[in-house]
């Protein structure tokens, strides 16, 4: 499969083109920055532009398969608003649109509306994580790009990375729920390639823990 990853030099998604690596697929990667690109193991392809830029994002979907889009502002940002992820998941959309794409995957978080993850949301962000919410609003505004294409397309609600070996096992909730409070890069980007390779979960957001 060919694969493009978006949000390639984060935690989740350098775990993810080590993994598609792993499993034989054929990676691509945008990077920003030439230290992004440097960070790119051998036999990824690495065309360097920005997500934003629908000229850059069209040669980085050249001749892909599927899509997994793994943006962030890194962290827990800085409190401020920040349209990054929504803007170019747009930008992804139309041109996979363009190219005849269909398969997509975004990275997406627990705590966002009907994620069940009430004491997240009313108690744990708003005493320990409160420059998070403007992340929670793009991830929604993201989520509704998703659900009005005509992709198919999955969110996966990821509760916190965690930078350690994976455990080899995955909560799932199809309905988007949360099922817990962490969950290993390793693990996460394993379910992500797992469905599209099995075509799972199609146009659903679905909620996954260890």
């Amino acid at each position: 499969m060919k694969l493009v990853v978006f949000g390639s030099t984060g935690m989740g998604g350098s775990a993810v083109v080590t993994k598609a690596l792993e499993r034989g697929h054929d990676v691509t990667v945008l990077a920003r920055s030439q230290a992004g690109a440097d960070k790119a193991p051998q036999g990824v392809r690495v065309v360097r532009g920005d997500a934003l830029d629908p000229a850059a994002v069209e040669r980085t979907l050249d001749g892909a398969d599927a899509v997994i889009q793994y943006l962030g502002v890194g962290g827990l940002g800085d409190g401020r608003p920040n349209d990054l992820v929504p803007d170019a998941t747009r930008v992804i959309i139309e041109k996979m649109r363009a190219h005849g794409i269909e398969r997509l995957v975004c990275a997406s978080n627990m705590g966002l509306p009907g994620s069940g993850a009430l004491l997240f949301r009313r108690v744990l962000v708003p005493l320990f994580a409160r420059r998070l919410p403007p992340i929670l609003d793009a991830k929604v505004a993201m989520e509704a790009r998703l659900a009005a294409s005509e992709l198919a397309w999955t969110a996966v609600r990821l509760p916190a990375l965690k930078a350690v070996a994976g455990k080899g096992t995955v909560k799932v909730d199809a309905s988007g729920r949360a099922t817990g409070y962490s969950i290993t890069c390793g693990d996460a980007a394993d379910f992500m390639l797992d469905i599209i390779e099995q075509h799972q979960h199609l146009r659903a957001a679905v909620g996954i823990s260890n």
